[in-house]
């Protein structure tokens, strides 16, 4: 089989999308062949390059090339090198000279499993297995092509065939155990990760093989469990065997930083690529972590570097080509300006420059009242700048906070910074960007006050529950669907709930976690008081895990927990989740109903769904539909009733939260418009017409420093009207009495329509003032 290997020079590429693989086998370092070939000469050159002889090393090799040996020999040789496309030449010139050697395509799939070719990699293990079925190293290579992706089951398979196989040899059986390992620490088994440690290393001394990679996942397994005077035992000996083997810190590093332990993992990568220079994935990871710990410089440096030695990594190339972008179309603005005391401004805002002067000033109000609330809530004052980033296209925001797209995540935290989708990045209605921005602000003070120990689910509840009690929009709100999985017992128990988020064994399970787990912050809070979700997040500081939490801070097993969870599931929720086919009945007909022009019907069926679930304020909300329906019956004021029973409750539709303004402003009623429309803002901030009608509110109410933010905001969205917004800003200034700028603003909407009306008024009132 001919295939190519492909590198990509275009920075400004697509988003090449990749996936997460096992660390062990996607360090692009280089690897101990573990007895995967036998040529004296060429375990001569492995040997003084582990030894740390690199030059000595290199020579070797180029002397492997310049005399008689076998292509798949020399191909090794140009492999070490760094040639990788003569080494796929030799090979192929290899399995055409052999075309039964199994081994020449097993080193094929290698050299393409390490330029991240994964497809291709595992076609080349899929031919070398149909020439030797048992062939220990083809099932190993396919096992970590199949890594790639979500392929859980054959991977098993792979690792097992290695296993059963009484001939497997004790290099491919050592891999196999390396990947198994890897995948149990991933999945936090600390436990079994330690048994199946000591196994491997009774096959290392048994078989007299490399136990570098062991020493190296041994200083992880001590750093995630908290065991940290054993990491660096750990890492010297790995460094003592091979001075040159960068995972013996990058292997931790991987483990620091899926835990997110960001500060750690960058001293970590930063050591390994000072072992290992030309560590190219050491690079673009520390690069990678230095971006998140907002040192952009370092970041940037890093991860070119480790583009300029490995150009195939689909992660380096993603991460170039948001990095283009990033230093060029992002603006900060920091807060307070300038800052007071010592200097240092406690909030940066750093947006896209097309959309900075729309989202900033509701960003900076979000992120300020946010602040202040959970530093109240959670007895903790941020100790560095919050830095918010907002990015107008979702892929963008992906590279950055995973480094590949196509992943449907709307905000990740990584300490005192973190990066959201803005508005604009998800057009639908479904998408609260305020709420995002609340969600990862909680975030950043349950991770940083517990110096990052907090587990997953308790964050990610606290978050949630927060959404819920102190955010943008009040009130519980559960989507349709988590609905049916309540109804259906599918909630973990508490002792297992990391798994809905890090392991999920069906598509819906981390959005149901998220519900899960703000709920039980909710019963907690309900039973036994908000200070004691407190108590328990302080306690992960020590390094607590969540069972022994409960049980010192509620007194209660985590048993007793998950059962007096369930009956207060069962009392808030019991009367709800036993009709919950007749309200998604209910539901269906009011939309059918409305699809059909049947008002009376719509409402009939609307208010049925409304009597049995009145808090569903969501996109499909029946209050939405039943409110058109009067709108076509003319029935104003039971319209303008459920368009605000809707609002009370929490809904954020847009369009319907406008249509309520405009009734308020109909009525008078100047306060709660103005009300409506900041939640609107929240929602969907880029609606011009929106601020204008918000200024005038403004205006009306003899607010005019408010009013001319609302007009500059929509000023910036170069709004059609341009002379009737510079006419506003213009207006805005006057009640400021700032009659330069207000002039400045008039005189331009006078060059765009000199007869507009209201503005000669404006100006002939400016002339009489100034004379």
């Amino acid at each position: 089989m001919k295939a190519t290997l492909y590198k990509s020079i275009n920075r400004l590429a697509p988003l090449v999308a990749c996936s997460a693989i096992l660390f062990a086998a996607h360090t692009q370092a280089k690897e101990h062949l573990l007895g995967a070939l036998d040529n004296e000469t060429l375990l001569n050159c492995d040997n003084l390059y582990w030894s740390g002889q690199s030059l000595d090393a290199n020579a070797c090799y180029l002397s492997i090339v310049r005399t008689v040996h076998p292509p798949e020999i020399q191909a090794e040789a140009m492999w070490a090198l760094g040639d990788l496309y003569t080494a796929d030449e030799l090979l192929e010139q290899a399995a055409q000279l052999s075309p039964d050697n199994a081994m020449i395509l097993v080193r094929t799939g290698e050299l393409y499993n390490r330029t991240y070719q994964y497809q291709t990699a595992y076609n080349f293990f899929n031919q070398a297995l149909t020439l030797e079925p048992d062939n220990a190293w083809a099932h190993v290579g396919a096992a970590e092509a199949l890594s790639s992706g979500n392929n859980g089951e054959e991977i098993t398979a792979h690792l097992q065939a290695v296993e059963m196989y009484f001939a497997s040899p004790p290099g491919a059986r050592l891999r196999a155990m390396i990947m198994s390992i890897t995948s149990v620490m991933e999945r936090d088994l600390y436990d079994q990760a330690r048994e199946s440690l000591d196994q491997a290393w009774e096959l290392v001394e048994d078989e007299d093989l490399p136990h570098m990679q062991l020493n190296a996942l041994e200083a992880a397994l001590a750093f995630v469990t908290r065991r940290t005077y054993q990491v660096q035992t750990y890492i010297d000996e790995a460094l003592n065997e091979a001075p040159v083997y960068g995972d013996a810190y990058a292997i931790p590093a991987y483990f620091a930083s899926i835990t997110r332990r960001y500060a750690e993992a960058g001293e970590f990568y930063q050591k390994a690529v000072e072992v290992e220079p030309h560590h190219w994935a050491a690079h673009l990871e520390l690069g990678q972590n230095y971006l998140r710990l907002n040192q952009i410089t370092e970041g940037i440096r890093h991860v070119e570097t480790s583009y300029e030695g490995d150009g195939f990594n689909p992660k380096t190339l993603n991460m170039m080509r948001l990095l283009d972008t990033f230093t060029e179309n992002f603006v900060d603005l920091t807060f307070p300006n300038p800052p007071a005391g010592d200097g240092i401004p406690k909030l940066v805002l750093r947006l896209d420059r097309n959309e900075v002067d729309v989202l900033s000033p509701y960003a900076q109000e979000l992120a300020e009242s946010s602040m202040a609330i959970f530093e109240e809530r959670y007895n903790f004052p941020a100790k560095e700048p919050v830095i918010v980033e907002i990015f107008p296209n979702h892929e963008d925001f992906v590279v950055r906070s995973i480094g590949m797209p196509g992943v449907g995540i709307l905000g990740v935290t990584f300490g005192y910074l973190f990066a959201m989708d803005s508005p604009t990045g998800h057009p639908n209605e479904t998408y609260h960007w305020g709420t995002t921005l609340w969600h990862e602000m909680a975030h950043v003070y349950t991770v940083e006050a517990t110096e990052h120990g907090v587990p997953r689910w308790y964050s990610e509840g606290i978050s949630v529950y927060e959404e819920w009690n102190t955010g943008p929009i009040p009130g519980i709100k559960i989507p349709a669907y988590v609905l049916q999985f309540m109804a259906e017992d599918a909630f973990l128990p508490v002792a297992e709930l990391d798994n809905g988020f890090m392991r999920p064994t069906y598509d819906e399970q981390v959005i149901v976690s998220y519900m899960q787990a703000g709920l039980i912050f909710q019963f907690i809070s309900d039973e036994y008081g908000h200070d004691k979700i407190v108590d328990m997040l302080y306690l992960f500081v020590e390094g607590t895990d969540e069972v022994t939490a409960i049980e010192t801070t509620l007194n209660i097993s985590d048993r007793e927990f998950d059962r007096h969870f369930k009956q207060y599931i069962d009392i808030q929720f019991g009367p709800l989740l036993n009709n919950l086919q007749i309200w998604q009945q209910d539901l269906q007909a009011t939309a059918q109903a409305y699809g059909a022009g049947s008002w009376e019907e719509t409402i009939t069926a609307a208010n049925r769904a409304i009597f049995t679930y009145p808090e569903y304020v969501e996109q499909d909300s029946p209050y939405i539909a039943k409110a058109l329906a009067h709108a076509q019956l003319e029935q104003d004021e039971l319209k303008f009733e459920t368009l605000e029973t809707f609002w009370h409750l929490g809904g954020y539709s847009a369009r319907a939260l406008k249509e309520l303004a405009d009734e308020y402003i109909a009525r008078g009623q100047q306060t709660e418009a103005i009300a409506v429309f900041r939640d609107v803002h929240y929602a969907d901030p880029f609606d011009e017409e929106t601020h204008g009608k918000l200024g005038d509110l403004y205006i009306e109410l003899d607010q005019p420093e408010a009013a001319l933010q609302e007009y500059m905001v929509g000023l910036a969205l170069n709004p059609l009207d341009q002379a009737a917004a510079n006419y506003r800003v213009a207006s805005a200034y006057k009640a400021l009495n700032d009659p330069a700028q207000s002039m400045d603003y008039l005189m331009t909407a006078l060059d765009i329509a000199p007869q507009y009306r209201p503005a000669q008024q404006l100006l002939l009132e400016l002339s009489r003032a100034g004379n």
